[in-house]
């Protein structure tokens, strides 16, 4: 064997052992040597026994080496695996890439091709990408190709490969075969020769990223929030601030073609306005173009939430019924170009996006609706989609999410979903700083600080879902009954309209020590209350007094998890105030209820409206508010003007 060929002779006798047939079982030729389980050949095929095991060729392979077979895993069992193996050591340390059925559901399986590296501390699961038609027994062309540390692995098309790595862990090894635990393994027609092309992994450190889903606090859906965008702008300002100060340095935000088909170049605007602002308090962007979630046809009329219902009313971009089209999908083509490539032009050099994700969550049709549907639709819209992105030559990248999802063949770096703080089964984390997890958080099984565990941990960014707790009913769980209580846990979110967190200690794990003790001086302590200061329900932390709260289940209450009611509360808000200059200052108040306000236990505004006071240069005053909320909508605001500025929020702290 040369620096990068094998020679004819050892790839003959690769080839001959699985692709030669014979008249019943043979015994493995002398080239190969089982380094864990029970295997055989059966009607020309190479078997794997139930049990882990793998089987490597007698030779060491150059670090530059092209693996090709036919595989299918054979089991009534989740779970099961079997693919290739590659730089691997006689103490299975290397990495595999195979089949695994990942999800069971009647006869409906959900396979994934998946890319591990194994080392002292076990499995370590780097890439996956879901596949069409793929179950127990179906035999599926499988090749691995690495050149240095750019791992590729292709499933059935040999041209484009459905996931790309960059790993260096290992360079030099023995090439094989290899099953899980679980069924049995099939192989045929294995190759190996030097390598051929193949892409090049994208190297970009996501690792800094705190990102958050953003929708509105006071929308029902990420559609009405760009629908009814310039009425809510002070809505943003507030949102986008409180992702700032707790230590979020990102937002991602789903777009839709139906706004886009009512306004055109007006849509346009305000996600200019909506990057700007973000961009303003430090946020980068990053824009969702087409979403496989919700299950509220699309309409610029909106609904209020259904209590109890997660996500009530979340719409699909574009509808199912288009996507499940093929004529209808055709029938749009055009227009969905226009949307895509004009807000990606407007955008195509603008570093205040961070990447653009081309489509979250692509899923694809259950096996029952292929025969009469087809995935392929699916397909085509992503492949149309990228082709448009990058016909722009924006250099920005694209992403759509793998993790059991199909976007990674489409991906330029891989994404990935995880609700879960289990390590087995985050589908990416092990991958390091090129990859980035889009969604994560669903208390309790992952809270923020496990997220900065597990995740960040393993030095990957995250995007939690979501920033705000609010209207879109993402506080209750997934499959939650219609019309349930409030759940004692928000499901989603970390943020309450009035800007406290539903923990300060996920806010302290986010900001780090440091960081917290400095955002302390600059924040309210709040206190929340059942009736006029009766039951006192939390104690949290808030960046200013400013708020409104519509009269509804949930969200008319300031944070229905601790049990504050919709109606009949109130709360307590202390401080420091530091003035840069002394003379006449004065306090506005304003609300639906009754708000009073103390500086230096002075009663300066009895109910709204407005009261001076005159304080010292440089030196500390506290400050004490109070509100009592009857019934209806909540409002509350409180701000100031004085000696050099003119009337702006009111915030605890040096003035800045």
């Amino acid at each position: 064997m040369t620096s990068h060929l094998l020679s004819s002779a050892l790839l003959l006798s690769m080839m001959l052992i699985v692709s030669a047939r014979a008249d019943g079982d043979a015994a493995l030729p002398s080239s190969w040597r089982v380094r864990e389980g029970t295997w055989s050949v059966q009607d020309g095929r190479l078997h794997a026994a139930a049990g882990f095991s793998m089987l490597l060729h007698k030779s060491a392979v150059d670090d530059v080496v092209e693996a090709a077979a036919d595989v299918a895993y054979v089991s009534d069992q989740p779970f099961a695996a079997a693919g290739i193996a590659f730089r691997m050591s006689d103490h299975i340390t290397g990495y595999l890439a195979g089949y695994r059925e990942v999800e069971k559901d009647g006869d409906w399986e959900r396979p994934v091709v998946q890319l591990y590296r194994l080392d002292a501390d076990g499995w370590k699961l780097l890439q996956e990408a879901k596949i069409l038609n793929g179950r127990s027994g179906v035999m599926r062309r499988l090749k691995v190709v690495c050149r240095g540390p750019n791992l590729c692995v292709y499933d059935e098309d040999m041209t484009a490969p459905v996931i790309v790595e960059y790993d260096d862990t290992y360079a030099t090894g023995g090439i094989g075969l290899w099953k899980d635990v679980n069924g049995e393994g099939v192989f045929d027609h294995f190759a190996v020769g030097p390598a051929g092309e193949a892409p090049a992994a994208m190297r970009r450190d996501w690792s800094d990223v705190r990102g958050a889903v953003y929708v509105r606090s006071d929308a029902v859906n990420a559609v009405q929030m760009w629908e009814d965008y310039w009425d809510h702008t002070s809505v943003l300002d507030r949102e986008l601030e409180f992702a700032s100060l707790y230590g979020f340095n990102m937002v991602q935000a789903y777009l839709h073609w139906i706004v886009w088909d009512r306004h055109h170049d007006e849509y346009l605007r305000r996600i200019d306005d909506f990057v700007t602002r973000a961009a303003k308090r430090g946020l980068r962007v990053n824009l969702i173009l087409w979403d496989d979630c919700g299950h509220v046809e699309p309409s610029l009329d909106f609904a209020a939430p259904i209590p109890g219902r997660h996500n009530s009313q979340m719409m699909p971009n574009p509808s199912h019924a288009i996507r499940d089209d093929r004529d209808a999908l055709l029938a749009r083509k055009n227009d969905f170009e226009r949307y895509v490539t004009r807000i990606v032009v407007h955008f195509k050099d603008d570093d205040r996006i961070a990447f653009w994700q081309l489509y979250n969550e692509p899923m694809g049709l259950r096996e029952k609706y292929r025969d009469r549907i087809g995935d392929e639709n699916l397909n085509l819209l992503l492949g149309w989609t990228r082709r448009w992105v990058k016909q722009t030559g924006t250099k920005i990248p694209v992403t759509a999410t793998g993790g059991g999802f199909f976007g990674t063949k489409y991906s330029d770096f891989y994404t990935y979903h995880s609700y879960s703080n289990e390590n087995r089964i985050l589908p990416g984390a092990d991958g390091g700083p090129e990859h980035l997890c889009t969604e994560t958080l669903n208390r309790p099984n992952c809270t923020l600080i496990d997220c900065l565990d597990k995740i960040a941990g393993k030095n990957n960014g995250f995007v939690v879902w979501e920033l705000m707790i609010g209207r879109d009913n993402c506080r209750f769980p997934w499959g939650n009954p219609d019309g349930l209580a409030e759940p004692a846990k928000p499901f989603h979110g970390v943020i309450y309209p009035d800007g406290h967190p539903w923990s300060v200690d996920e806010i302290k794990a986010l900001l780090g020590d440091e960081r917290f003790a400095k955002l302390q001086q600059r924040l309210f302590t709040v206190e929340y209350y059942n009736g006029k200061f009766g039951e006192r329900k939390k104690t949290s932390i808030t960046p200013r007094i400013d708020f409104d709260l519509g009269d509804e289940h949930g969200y008319g209450s300031p944070d229905a998890s601790a049990g504050l009611s919709t109606d009949h509360f109130s709360m307590r808000w202390t401080g420091t105030l530091r003035s840069p200059a002394a003379g006449q200052y004065t306090i506005h108040a304003d609300s639906d209820g009754v708000i009073r306000v103390w500086i230096d236990d002075a009663l300066i505004v009895d109910g709204s409206g407005e009261g001076p006071v005159k304080l010292t240069a440089n030196q500390s005053h506290t400050i004490k508010v109070e509100y009592v909320h009857d019934t209806g909508a909540a409002r509350c605001h409180l701000s100031w003007s004085g000696p050099g500025f003119d009337r702006r929020g009111l915030e605890p702290g040096p003035m800045n």
